[in-house]
Formats: C-alpha cells, sequence, structure tokens
C-alpha cells in the first residue's frame, strides 16, 4: 500500500465533504453533483476512516501513515457479491447502499442500508468469502480497508485491527437491533420504528433529523422488515393521517417524534 510520503493528497472536486449543520438535509444521488466512475482513484487517511467510523477507542500516536483507496460506485453497481473471495473490508464515505442475501430459491431479503460510517464486508472473515452481495442504491464513494492489512501472519495487533474489530462489533449490534425491528409486534409498529431509526442515522451523520428523503424502495423496507410493500404503504399513510410525519413520495419529514415513538408500542 503506498505511503502518505510518497502521494501527494489530490484535490476532492467532485466529492469534497464540508461540515455540514445540523439543520441541512440529506439529499439522494440525484440532486447531488455526480461522482466519476470507480476507476478515478482517490485515497483517504486512518484518521478519516477512524472519523467516519465514530471510533471511540484508543489508538497510539504513532499511527499508521499509510493511505486507503477509495473505489467508487455508480447507483446499481455492486460493492462485492455473494460467494466472491473475501479482499478486504469497505467504510461508506459517501452514499447509501443495500445489502442483501439471495437463498437457494431465488428469494432476496434484504439484510441492510448502509450509509456514511457504516462498516462494510464483515461478513467475509468467517469462511474468506462475501455472503451477502452490496448494492448502491446511490453513487457510493467506499474506503477499502485490504485484508492484507488486517490480518498479516506474525503481526501483533495494531491500530487497523483494533478498529475493525471495534467497528465489526458495533455491526453486529446494530443487526441485533434490526432483528428485534423485524420481530416487533405490529407491523405498523416496525415501520414506525424503522423511521425513527433512520431519523437518529441521519442525525449522527450530522443531517437534519426531522426531514430526510429515503434512498430505499417501499418495496425494499417491506422486505427488509418482513411485512408487504401494503403494510409499509399503509402505515405511512396512518402516520401521516394521525399528523405523526408528512409524506411525499420517499421524503419524510416527522412532526412529532414522541408520537413517532409512542406509535412503536
Amino acid at each position: 500500500m503506498p505511503t502518505g510520503r510518497g502521494i501527494r493528497q489530490e484535490s476532492n472536486t467532485m466529492m469534497e465533504v464540508q461540515a455540514i449543520p445540523s439543520v441541512a438535509r440529506w439529499q439522494p444521488a440525484g440532486t447531488q453533483p455526480a461522482l466519476k466512475l470507480e476507476t478515478d482513484e482517490r485515497w483517504s487517511t486512518f484518521e478519516e476512516i477512524l472519523n467516519l467510523l465514530r471510533f471511540d477507542g484508543h489508538v497510539h500516536q504513532s499511527n499508521d501513515t499509510g493511505l486507503f483507496r477509495r473505489r467508487r460506485l455508480k447507483a446499481g453497481q455492486t460493492a462485492f457479491c455473494m460467494g466472491q473471495p473475501f479482499d478486504g473490508l469497505y467504510v461508506v464515505r459517501l452514499g447509501a447502499l443495500k445489502t442483501a442475501m439471495t437463498h437457494l430459491d431465488g428469494a432476496e431479503h434484504v439484510l441492510a442500508f448502509p450509509m456514511k460510517g457504516d462498516l462494510l464486508g464483515f461478513d467475509g472473515v468467517c469462511k474468506n468469502k462475501y455472503l451477502s452481495e452490496v448494492t448502491a442504491l446511490t453513487d457510493c464513494d467506499l474506503i477499502k480497508i485490504p485484508s492484507a492489512d488486517l490480518f498479516s501472519p506474525g503481526r501483533a495487533c495494531n491500530d487497523i485491527e483494533r478498529m475493525a474489530y471495534w467497528a465489526i462489533s458495533r455491526e453486529i449490534v446494530q443487526e441485533q437491533t434490526t432483528y428485534a425491528l423485524s420481530h416487533a409486534a405490529k407491523s405498523e409498529a416496525r415501520v414506525a420504528r424503522f423511521l425513527r431509526i433512520q431519523s437518529e442515522r441521519f442525525k449522527a451523520m450530522g443531517y437534519s433529523p426531522n426531514r430526510f428523503t429515503l434512498p430505499m424502495t417501499r418495496r425494499d423496507i417491506g422486505n427488509h422488515l418482513n411485512v408487504t410493500l401494503e403494510t409499509v404503504s399503509r402505515a405511512f399513510s396512518a402516520l401521516d393521517h394521525l399528523g405523526i410525519i408528512s409524506v411525499e413520495r420517499r421524503e419524510i419529514k416527522i412532526l412529532s417524534l414522541d408520537a413517532l415513538r409512542e406509535f412503536e408500542k
């Protein structure tokens, strides 16, 4: 991997990230500047990865000075597929994606909707191959942490590995939360809880928690929550009618977060 001494940082004209006030609204790719194709190579530092993951653990001051290659995806492209050999983890720098698993009968099950700061590919560590497929819902920018940097033989655990173990543990906790979400008592309550969790995620990314555009379709939401498309639409309409949220296609305005939490019960 190239090091910081040997490479001059390129200016991020297309993908410059500015400090975003909490009232800013996240927009899907259609309203953002188009990304270049994934052949346009740029690099990220270890510090940027830590910031994206919101890592709150301890790292040594004598940090790795290496740079990590970014990978650009256009909406509809896959980061990796089921059965593909594991070659590293990915951190989402920008954009939204869908993680899914396809069963033997061809049925797809949506596992998660990764966004900025989420970790991808940790299911590939166990059998040295990815067990799910990750598809970009919008134009995306990913940072790759090569497997060689994570599991080099005979090397003591370093900051990169500590960070990876921490991030993997966090993703497992999020998956457990998702499992609980998909087994809520009422189907409509699952949809309400999903919207509340999305609100919290956008807030953590620095965007408005009360107004955002969902990057996924209602069909994918239903698949993820194990409810029908009709149930998702019915729940959206009920929440809108009660004045808890306002819905305009994929744009969501949360009018009362307390009422949304109450609806979950």
